[in-house]
């Protein structure tokens, strides 16, 4: 007995060692993470779960850091089908100890977004209808991502071409255009990948029965050879077709005034024609002024909300506030009457189907939930507008719609934060 006894607390004691090293093993490997050393890390994660193989984040994290090695670090040599697979199985591995882990779903869906990108440049179509299936049925878009996915489309006018912050938003709206057939008018563009010449090729191309393709005003000469552009900070002047005209009532022959800075800046090489450090255009924003100029007077163009505002290159002066998303206006919107639409923000506030929306409770992806208050911030735009006209009876419209379908308890004290804000005005 008593050497059973003995057994056991040696077994404990064994167990508490393990635990303790596979933390400080984890700890380490975060910091190696933050510090951009991805082999370090993923080195240190494979050492821990030798020790502790039960514990569900090692697992997570190494799909996590193995996806930042390949697609966000410099080009891996030696990546191929094979390494995907290794990313799938970490985190298929993670899921299996801990069915709920949210953020582990979202990196298997990062990861099928990454091999989407693949086939998009082969233009294999059915591939990429194959590999959002399968990000689907593993659950990386949650019923309530798949509701603020379609709400974000349905915010979006006829033949619109729609800039997406990230994967948070990209994806699911992919998915819904190529499995439910969902607003397939729209051209989807993930608004920081538009620097690699064969995307904005692809573009330019499209892919029939999966990605509508739009006017870029560049040849494939031009395209492949995008590089960092010499600029300093100019107006770019955009023509304005008659339709844009007349339907704002703008002056003859008006022209949408760009200002477009530089946002590359040499560390090394001098101007000589001016004093400072060069400055350049990054492709990215180079792309974004094509598009825009392409585009503007054909189709509508617009703007997921949760983009960062650094990529917007100045134009979130002219952009109209629809709730989800921003709508491009050929002026100037910033502090007049055009700053947003009103009938959008109505439609959303009031209107729209909050039916999934609670399920965020069960299927939270703490990565990327927080985009849902774009919701939230879309509830206080249209208070603030009724406050300005003195609708009191539109105010209580909002508080009312705020109550009955953002306070979920999902986040109380963001949700309390904008409720008592409203409630005030």
């Amino acid at each position: 007995m008593k050497q059973s006894l003995i057994l056991l607390l040696v077994a404990a004691f064994s167990q508490q060692v393990c635990f303790g090293q596979d933390s400080a093993l984890k700890e380490k490997a975060k910091k190696e993470f933050s510090s951009k050393h991805y082999d370090a890390a993923i080195g240190l994660l494979n050492q821990a779960a030798d020790k502790t193989p039960e514990d569900p984040e090692l697992y997570y994290l190494l799909g996590y850091y193995s996806h930042y090695r390949a697609y966000d670090s410099r080009p891996l040599v030696g990546y191929n089908a094979e390494y995907s697979n290794s990313i799938f199985r970490y985190l298929d591995k993670a899921l299996s100890l801990n069915p709920d882990y949210g953020d582990a779903r979202y990196f298997y869906g990062a990861e099928c977004s990454a091999n989407a990108f693949n086939y998009m440049q082969r233009y294999q179509a059915d591939s990429l209808k194959r590999i959002y299936k399968k990000a689907y049925d593993k659950g990386a878009y949650p019923v309530w991502l798949i509701e603020f996915g379609k709400n974000i489309l349905n915010a979006c006018n006829p033949d619109a071409i729609l800039f997406a912050g990230g994967n948070s938003d990209f994806d699911v709206c992919m998915y819904l255009q190529l499995h439910e057939n969902f607003r397939t008018d729209i051209t989807i563009i993930p608004i920081g990948f538009i620097d690699r010449p064969w995307y904005v090729n692809f573009l330019k191309n499209g892919l029939p029965g999966a990605v509508r393709k739009i006017q870029t005003g560049l040849t494939e000469e031009q395209i492949l050879n995008m590089h960092p552009y010499k600029w300093d900070t100019t107006s770019v002047s955009i023509p304005i077709s008659q339709t844009l005209t007349s339907q704002y009532n703008l002056p003859e022959n008006h022209e949408m005034e760009w200002l477009v800075c530089p946002d590359l800046v040499s560390l090394q090489l001098e101007d000589r024609d001016r004093p400072g450090k060069r400055t350049f255009l990054s492709p990215q924003r180079a792309v974004l002024v094509q598009i825009v100029e392409a585009n503007i007077g054909e189709r509508p163009i617009f703007f997921s909300n949760g983009a960062d505002n650094t990529f917007l290159g100045g134009l979130d002066e002219y952009l109209q506030n629809c709730g989800l998303v921003s709508r491009l206006l050929p002026f100037k919107t910033k502090n007049s009457a055009w700053s947003a639409d009103m009938a959008c923000l109505e439609n959303l506030v009031l209107n729209c189907d909050y039916s999934s929306f609670s399920d965020i409770l069960k299927t939270n992806f703490p990565r990327i939930s927080g985009i849902t208050f774009l919701y939230h911030r879309a509830f206080v735009s249209l208070a603030l507008r009724y406050k300005e006209k003195g609708d009191s009876k539109g105010l209580g419209s909002v508080l009312k719609a705020f109550e009955k379908h953002m306070r979920i308890g999902f986040n109380k004290e963001m949700e309390d934060s904008y409720y008592q804000y409203i409630r005030k005005l």
